[in-house]
C-alpha cells in the first residue's frame, strides 16, 4: 500500500465524530477512511460511484447544501483545475457550507511539482496551464494566503512529496479554519 493512501491519519483528531463533506472523492481511497471515522459523510465526485456511495457533484457549481451544514470539508487534489475567479467562488461556497469554526483540509498542486508540473505547457493565466487538454493550477504559500486571506485562518501549511501516483508528486497540504 502506498503511504499517501494514509495521509488522513494525521488529521484523525480533526475529523473523528464530525460531519464531513468530501469533494473530489475520485476512486474512494480517502472516502473509506472518512466513512470509518466521521459521524456523517457525504462523498462527492464528478462521477457517481454507487458501490462506494459517492454522489455525483461538480463542486465548481453552487453546492447543494444548506449553510453551516458540515464541520469539516476535505478537498484533496481537486481545487486546482480552475481559473482564479472560479477558485475563489469554490472557496466561498466551502466557507458557506462549513459551520463557524469548521475546517477545510485540503491539498493542491505545488509550483515545485517537477513530475506533474506544467513545464512546456501553455499558461492561460498566472500559474494556470493547459496540461494534456486539462487546466491545472499550481500554488505556493503566497497563493494560498491570498486565496484564504479574508474570512479564514490558515493553521497549517506543509509542502510534501507524495507517492500516490506512478511518479512522486509535490503538493501543498493545508488546514484553514472558518472564522
Amino acid at each position: 500500500m502506498k503511504s499517501d493512501y494514509r495521509w488522513l491519519d494525521s488529521w484523525l483528531k480533526e475529523i473523528k465524530g464530525k460531519s464531513v463533506l468530501e469533494l473530489g472523492a475520485g476512486t474512494g481511497i480517502d472516502t473509506q477512511i472518512l466513512r470509518s471515522i466521521a459521524s456523517s459523510l457525504i462523498a462527492t465526485d464528478l462521477v457517481r460511484n454507487d458501490l462506494l456511495n459517492i454522489e455525483e457533484l461538480d463542486h465548481s457549481d453552487r453546492l447543494p447544501y444548506e449553510s453551516s451544514s458540515f464541520e469539516v470539508v476535505v478537498a484533496s487534489l481537486c481545487l486546482h483545475y480552475f481559473d482564479w475567479i472560479k477558485t475563489e467562488e469554490i472557496v466561498s461556497e466551502i466557507y458557506r457550507v462549513l459551520t463557524p469554526g469548521g475546517i477545510l483540509i485540503g491539498r493542491v498542486n505545488s509550483k515545485k511539482d517537477a513530475n506533474y508540473g506544467a513545464t512546456g505547457y501553455p499558461e492561460i493565466e498566472s500559474n494556470l496551464f493547459i496540461v494534456n487538454n486539462q487546466a491545472k493550477r499550481f500554488f505556493d504559500k503566497t497563493d494560498l494566503c491570498r486565496l484564504f486571506n479574508k474570512k479564514w485562518d490558515i493553521t497549517y501549511f506543509g509542502e510534501k512529496t507524495i507517492d500516490r501516483y506512478s511518479m512522486p508528486k509535490t503538493i501543498l497540504e493545508f488546514r484553514a479554519t472558518r472564522a
